[in-house]
């Protein structure tokens, strides 16, 4: 038995859709026909449901026989349960969005029987009208890019396509969750020799005006303007494409620094944590006492289906951390970033941007500390270090967060914090992710969840 991975009764196929070895001569199969061969095939992305069904994405990397020509394809697909394998096919398929467009494989949508999967190849997909919109004749030239060089500040010459001001573009995929969201890099090439770069972002939610709306408030802060604060540009909202596009920020994620530099770069991230947390935003978005216990059931729920063995475990741990809400009770409201974690923060020339700003939303600034440091714990843990192993960095975020004007929490409620981020969503995403090597420590980060909540402090991990 394969203890790295579920074993999911319901999913009898879920081990093959996760081997990428195999589903490559799944698609080889079903491209036969075509003359295409399949080279390579890497799973980029996994949302497992247990004993429901599981989205997956795939990128492929095909020869066209008849013409000896290489070309990548991406392919979602949805898993479906032995039980339901052949209803939610039609429905999913039913609900895709028309028209639908060829792939260059050929296929826009297909069902592989013999796996209960159900898959939309680029540039369909199930929810996301994006791809298929850029995908259409004439839309790059005539909407994209003259727009996009408009906002980059190249005047009105651009909405013709002065051969004057652009040589060529390329538009390329970054990131691609399937049914969720989409992240694209334009890369601009002018005729004086420059280049220049953008992001384009599709998402369901929030919906792109939502969110090309937030970001532009942000760019208009005090934090921003007084250089406090280091964000991306809101430059373009397309809604009829569903795209909204923000200026690139130059250097390398913070995972990607030395290990060595990591107490330097935290008083820094310090510093702007404190400068997001004070800029005041009118939300839509909350994530208070009724989300935080909508969010722990749902854990719960995953993790005990998931962990038969250590569902009493879960259940005692998800039900401390809701009978701890309380202690938010007297924190005060911030803007939160919502997805802070090191790969959502570009180091260069010594200072710090955040980047991924969809998540925007209205808490207690005690939790996305508490994300931070749950994140460090996991990571310690994927490398097989002590839990505590960035504690000095910790400590070096929180002193700066402090000098900065930010509130720090009482030590019991940042290790209640702390224990929450560990469960939900960190020991939930290695279930709901799949990624090699994360789900043997789903069960590693609840137990330490649970030490937490007993010790109510952080030196309970030492």
């Amino acid at each position: 038995m394969n203890t790295t991975l579920p074993t999911d009764a319901l999913l009898p196929h879920l081990h093959q859709a996760l081997d990428p070895a195999r589903m490559a001569q799944a698609f080889a199969a079903a491209l036969a026909p075509r003359g295409t061969q399949v080279q390579h095939c890497a799973l980029e992305r996994v949302k497992y449901r247990p004993g429901r069904n599981a989205t997956l994405a795939y990128r492929l990397q095909l020869l066209d026989a008849r013409h000896g020509q290489p070309f990548v394809q991406y392919v979602a697909a949805r898993l479906c349960s032995r039980n339901e394998a052949a209803r939610r096919a039609h429905k999913a398929l039913a609900a895709t969005a028309a028209p639908l467009l060829p792939s260059a494989a050929g296929p826009a949508t297909q069902w592989l029987q013999g796996l209960d999967m159900v898959t939309w190849w680029w540039p369909n997909d199930a929810w996301l009208a994006a791809p298929r919109l850029l995908a259409a004749p004439g839309v790059l030239h005539g909407q994209v890019w003259p727009a996009l060089l408009q906002a980059l500040g190249h005047g009105p010459q651009a909405l013709g396509h002065s051969p004057q001001v652009l040589e060529h573009a390329a538009l390329e995929l970054v990131q691609y969750v399937p049914e969720q969201r989409l992240c694209l890099r334009a890369t601009l090439h002018l005729c004086d020799g420059r280049q220049q770069q953008a992001y384009a972002k599709a998402s369901r939610e929030p919906d792109v005006v939502a969110a090309h709306a937030l970001l532009s408030a942000l760019n208009r802060s005090p934090a921003v303007q007084a250089g406090a604060l280091q964000l991306p540009r809101a430059l373009l909202c397309q809604p009829a494409l569903q795209l909204h596009w923000q200026s690139a920020l130059p250097g390398r994620t913070l995972l990607e620094r030395p290990a060595d530099e990591a107490v330097a770069w935290a008083s820094r991230l310090g510093a702007q944590l404190a400068a997001l947390h004070g800029t005041p935003l009118a939300l839509p978005r909350r994530l208070d006492g009724a989300a935080l216990r909508e969010r722990l059931h749902a854990a719960g729920q995953l993790l005990a289906a998931a962990l038969p063995a250590a569902a009493a475990l879960v259940q005692a741990t998800t039900a401390g951390l809701q009978a701890g809400l309380g202690l938010l009770d007297d924190e005060p409201a911030a803007t939160l970033h919502g997805d802070l974690h090191p790969r959502n923060l570009l180091a260069h020339d010594g200072r710090l941007g955040l980047i991924d700003l969809d998540g925007l939303r209205q808490g207690p600034a005690v939790l996305e500390l508490g994300a931070w440091l749950a994140d460090g714990i996991y990571r310690a843990l994927l490398a097989g270090a002590h839990p505590l192993r960035d504690a000095p960095a910790w400590q070096a975020l929180l002193d700066s967060y402090a000098r900065h004007g930010g509130h720090v929490a009482a030590p019991a409620t940042l290790a209640w914090a702390v224990a929450c981020n560990l469960v939900a969503p960190r020991a939930q995403r290695c279930v709901a992710n799949l990624k090699p090597g994360r789900f043997v420590l789903a069960q590693p980060l609840v137990a330490l969840a649970q030490r937490l909540l007993q010790a109510r402090s952080l030196e309970a991990l030492a």
